[in-house]
């Protein structure tokens, strides 16, 4: 048990046994803490516009007609400042990165052994921010994901090498003679390049190279 004092926690879960497990777990870390249960997000709603909460362990997928992103939006606007651990199932972690962004300071999958729920809850109730590595590697590829690659990013090593050439001045036929290949192929990549970046001429793409450090 942590000597760690927190105000009221609110366990949010549409299943009784999975929230009477929470509780069971929450009193064991905390000792004698005051708990109120939530079992759909209506409810989580109007429990948190009612009280002065020092932690919320929010289950991902719940009845009552919204979803954790609306959830945790509602929750925001009322208190900016409460920790929130959501708990995940297996196939929920699509929106680990929209919930952290939403507001959530961790998350963790519900079948992870008990210990690493308890470290998960400690973390988070003392301002952490915790993820679990399954759950940091779906934002790391959310967040691959959400960047917009730049215009010579979406190009293929061919492509990038004959923009290069088309930047530093050569012409087709030089572009075509450095590559080994016909200056037929060397216009089929060029009207790649164009399509791609919307680079439209010469000019544009030895512009475009310097502003991107692509050339000398």
């Amino acid at each position: 048990m942590t000597d760690m004092a927190i105000g009221k926690i609110l366990v949010a879960d549409d299943h009784a046994i999975t929230r009477r497990g929470l509780l069971s777990m929450v009193r064991e870390i905390f000792g004698e803490v005051e708990v109120a249960e939530a079992g759909d997000s209506q409810a989580v709603v109007e429990n948190v516009s009612q009280g002065d909460w020092g932690l919320i362990l929010l289950d991902m997928m719940m009845p009552g007609g919204m979803d954790i992103l609306e959830v945790l939006g509602r929750i925001r606007d009322v208190n900016a400042g409460v920790p929130i651990l959501v708990i995940t199932a297996e196939g929920e972690v699509s929106f680990a990165v929209r919930s952290i962004k939403a507001g959530a300071n961790g998350l963790i999958n519900k079948h992870l052994p008990p210990d690493e729920l308890v470290r998960a809850i400690e973390m988070v109730a003392q301002g952490g921010t915790y993820l679990h590595a399954d759950v940091a590697a779906a934002i790391a590829r959310g967040i691959r994901e959400d960047s917009e690659p730049l215009p010579h990013e979406r190009l293929s090593e061919r492509e990038l090498e004959i923009l290069k050439g088309l930047a530093m001045g050569r012409a087709v036929k030089e572009v075509a003679a450095d590559l080994a290949i016909s200056d037929k192929t060397v216009a089929t990549y060029i009207a790649r390049i164009r399509q791609k970046t919307g680079l439209a001429n010469a000019v544009e793409m030895a512009r475009y190279a310097m502003q991107h450090d692509l050339v000398n």
